[in-house]
């Protein structure tokens, strides 16, 4: 993983000095978006009750990103323009010059609400991370017409473990939609630089081994959806990014810590065990078969049978020493994330 404290030289397109101390950084990820980064730049300066400062990394435009953002003037805004490196490398070294408590990432084409920031600074307290929800339009940041992007991240308040279990199925958390501990993000490293879209998903799993995720049922921040969103690309390479992100979290963490977080949702170890497996195929993602079949051998250790998921068919015919005991079935299919 990059380092977040060593980068090429980059140049500096305005360096304000504000001398108050930001509670809240931003960073502003910039790729040929000129027609909605100095949008996106305002929705940040034009948040009230908190003390801010706005970090732009152009990544390389070829359009004219960086002159729309000369044309802002405020203390508050720092820009960077640097050679196209990709994402999470542009992110990184913004971070890298973050001074707040707390960051948020927002893409160049989404935008955030009025009041955004406070009301997420309050929810964020006790937490390590905080999520509100997106409001998900077109370009022009009229309601989209299909429901499916929104319907993708309209997912009910939750906090801790519940969170976490969650991410097992998808990656339910808009970027944009994160306030997280600078101080958290440092310590873990930051981005993972050989990622390409999931470096999100990535990040929140290795917060989540720090402190609790928290999750509450208000959209604040409008995320354009026109077409052209990295995020919204599904395909091969994506899902691989995402089985090693979750792999990663599963390993990192350990099975007991999974199995101990489930647990303090269903009450007892036994309904942990088939809910993390349940969970662990909803996922859809064979990778994790491995840990499905070490939790499928302790259920059969404690007495418990295999039968109350009819998908553990296909993979207990892979694994001999497991009985099967479940009926033939295979998985259904699902939407990707």
């Amino acid at each position: 993983m990059q380092a977040i404290a060593a980068f090429a030289r980059t140049e500096v397109v305005s360096m304000n000095a504000d001398p108050e101390a930001p509670e809240i950084s931003i960073l502003v990820s910039s790729y040929n978006h000129a027609s909605f980064v100095a949008d996106a730049v305002r929705s940040c300066l034009e948040q009230s009750g908190v003390a801010l400062e706005v970090l732009v990394i152009d990544d390389g435009s070829t359009d004219d990103s960086v002159a729309q953002l000369r044309s802002i003037q405020d203390p508050r805004l720092r820009v960077f323009t640097q050679e196209n490196r990709g994402l999470s490398l542009a992110l990184n070294r913004v971070l890298a010059e973050a001074r707040g408590s707390w960051v948020k990432f927002l893409p160049s084409d989404d935008r955030l609400l009025p009041d955004c920031l406070a009301r997420q600074l309050a929810a964020a307290q006790g937490s390590i991370a905080s999520f509100c929800l997106p409001e998900v339009v077109d370009a022009s940041l009229r309601p989209l017409e299909d429901p499916a992007p929104q319907a993708w991240f309209d997912v009910p308040e939750a906090r801790g473990a519940q969170v976490v279990t969650d991410l097992l199925d998808r990656n339910c958390l808009s970027a944009p939609c994160g306030l997280f501990s600078r101080a958290a993000a440092v310590e873990i490293g930051g981005f993972d630089a050989s990622m390409r879209v999931a470096q999100d998903y990535d990040l929140w799993l290795r917060l989540a081994s720090l402190g609790d995720l928290h999750r509450f049922p208000e959209r604040l921040v409008q995320v354009r959806w026109h077409g052209a969103n990295q995020s919204g690309e599904v395909s091969a390479s994506s899902e691989q990014e995402r089985a090693r992100a979750l792999v990663g979290g599963l390993r990192r963490d350990g099975l007991p810590l999974w199995c101990e977080r489930m647990e303090s949702q269903t009450g007892s170890r036994s309904q942990a065990l088939e809910a993390l497996v349940a969970a662990l195929l909803d996922s859809g993602l064979a990778e994790v078969h491995g840990f499905v079949e070490e939790l499928a051998a302790e259920i059969r250790q404690a007495g418990g049978g295999l039968d109350f998921d009819p998908r553990l068919a296909a993979i207990v015919v892979a694994s001999p020493e497991l009985p099967a005991t479940a009926g033939a079935g295979g998985r259904p299919e699902r939407e990707s994330s």
